[in-house]
């Protein structure tokens, strides 16, 4: 047998897949379309995308319809911004979509109710289920404006059929401000797709989640924070020591990503690199756990990374499976849709920097590649431009096919902005499928199936026999049978572990209390935190060596 052909096979498929993807250019398809000149406070438009596979391949894609082009709590003195969160959904992998609708509709008379501008949605689906939760920013109150007695709101919205219909919302302001004792006066949980992890599940329930948050405090100062989920929404607990936020992370939008051992990886806009493309426009920062189940662990120190562009603004972090085209190894590949534009100046032709979307990438494939910031913040390399027009926020979703889905602000419209200048104030909101071969220049192809080899865990969790889902959780339609994500690839077959029912109390969340004029949702009992109800085991599934 000629051993040397067995070794190079494996290269020459890689290649050809390789050259294969990179010749396929994604079509652009626009979803949401704002107007060519649009004028502050005049012209309805569209920004901040959001997108989701749920678990029967379906994509859901949600954007801000703003009535007054601006953000929550902006206005011109008589009139404060309005915001509603429109929706489309596709369910052939985004060749076609369905009509836009109203996920949820403003309160257009009283901007004391929280229902007067909801935008800046944050979304994510459950993997085995069609459930779908949102998180927004809601209210008459801007984030600069904040105040611990009239802060920025927070509003939490559910999906149980994968994203076709919605409730009406609850609003969970006093309760989010409340998981920092008082001392909060500002929270923005940062728009775009919520990080689900691979590795901890509740038994009979839900892998757990984590959303990023700048917060501005009394006492502490200002930074960013992370806080996860085990029932997926229903209740959250702040990542790591409750008494201190993560080191040097600057206080901005911030995305989070799971490394392949389940360290959590905290990626934050950094502004302070603006007008200076030699400095790092992403703060990145790790998080390793020390006890799983009670979410204890320390942070790293933040460092500054990415460079080259002038501009910063709210993009997508995503951990891809892959082959390495070179030798045909399996491996993880980190990418970040991000403006390449190296120009800041506030006109028409530079955005601020908001112009000109592509690529950055690094591999992923050992420990000592996020054994800290600094670590995660070195090594990247610039891969495909999408555009050469202006272009801000960005979203990613690994799709069951292995392709990537890219929801970005595109075609940025130039209007007279609040302050005057003459800049860009609305985007259209434009759908791409891309292929990971032509992020990263051929030198990477997506493996969404693939057992990819797990790096050793800092700290590794004692495994535990696997727990027999309970019977008690929340009932749900009958759902058809789930179909494989890319960002949910097999795992070795590993024991797990049981986390106990009662590591976090936490204070009772308000009724939810649906209103008449909303969508209509299948019929499912009131959900209602109880006892028996907060997930009672979440499980670890062990990285393997």
């Amino acid at each position: 047998m000629n051993t040397r052909l067995l070794h190079i096979l494996p290269v020459m498929f890689a290649a050809n897949i390789a050259l294969a993807q990179q010749a396929q250019q994604p079509e652009a398809v626009t979803l949401f379309a704002s107007p060519e000149k649009p004028e502050i406070m005049k012209a309805p438009s569209y920004r901040i995308p959001a997108i989701a596979q749920c678990a029967d391949g379906s994509l859901v894609a949600v954007g801000d319809y703003r009535y007054q082009l601006s953000d929550i709590g902006v206005g011109d003195g008589n009139t404060l911004s309005q915001i509603e969160l429109h929706y489309r959904r596709s369910t052939d992998g985004g060749t076609t979509w369905s009509d836009e609708k109203l996920l949820c509709k403003r309160n257009d008379t009283d901007p004391a109710d929280w229902r007067w501008a909801m935008g800046d949605a944050s979304i994510v689906a459950d993997r085995e289920t069609g459930e779908v939760l949102l998180l927004c920013p809601c209210g008459s109150t801007a984030m600069w404006h904040s105040t611990a007695e009239k802060p920025i709101r927070m509003a939490r919205f559910r999906s149980h059929d994968y994203g076709q219909t919605w409730d009406d919302g609850e609003e969970i302001t006093s309760y989010i401000y409340g998981l920092y004792g008082g001392d909060a006066t500002a929270i923005f949980i940062t728009s775009g797709s919520l990080c689900m992890s691979r590795q901890i599940k509740v038994s009979g329930g839900y892998h757990r989640i984590y959303a990023a948050h700048p917060i501005r405090t009394k006492s502490r100062g200002n930074s960013t924070s992370v806080i996860y989920s085990d029932d997926f929404g229903d209740t959250w607990h702040i990542l790591g020591p409750v008494d201190q936020f993560p080191t040097n992370t600057v206080y901005e939008e911030g995305k989070v990503e799971e490394m392949p051992d389940g360290s959590v990886v905290l990626m934050v806009r950094n502004d302070a690199g603006a007008r200076d493309v030699a400095l790092g426009k992403k703060n990145f920062n790790v998080f390793t756990y020390t006890d799983i189940e009670k979410g204890e662990g320390y942070w790293s120190e933040a460092v500054s990374g990415i460079t080259g562009m002038a501009g910063a603004c709210n993009n997508a972090l995503k951990l891809v499976p892959a082959i390495r085209q070179s030798d045909g190894k399996p491996t993880h590949v980190a990418i970040v849709p991000l403006p390449f534009h190296t120009q800041f100046a506030r006109d028409v032709e530079n955005n601020y920097g908001r112009k000109s979307v592509g690529f950055y990438y690094k591999e992923i494939s050992s420990p000592a590649d996020f054994a800290s910031g600094e670590a995660l913040a070195n090594g990247w390399k610039r891969g495909y431009q999408v555009t050469d027009r202006c272009s801000a926020y960005t979203d990613l979703c690994l799709m069951s096919d292995g392709q990537i889905a890219l929801f970005m602000e595109d075609n940025g419209k130039q209007g007279t902005g609040a302050d005057g200048n003459n800049e860009t104030e609305a985007y259209d909101l434009v759908f791409r499928r891309l292929s990971l071969a032509l992020i990263t220049n051929g030198e990477y192809i997506s493996s969404p199936t693939a057992q990819h080899p797990s790096p050793t865990a800092h700290h590794p969790v004692p495994s535990l026999p696997e727990r027999i889902p309970s019977a008690h959780h929340h009932p749900v339609p009958s759902l058809p049978e789930r179909i494989p994500s890319a960002h949910h690839h097999p795992v070795p077959s590993l024991p797990e572990r049981i986390l106990s029912a009662h590591h976090h109390p936490v204070p009772s969340l308000p009724e939810r209390i649906p209103s008449a004029h909303h969508h209509p949702v299948p019929s499912l009992p009131e959900r209602i935190p109880s006892a028996h109800h907060h997930p009672s085991s979440p499980i670890i599934k062990h990285p393997s060596s």
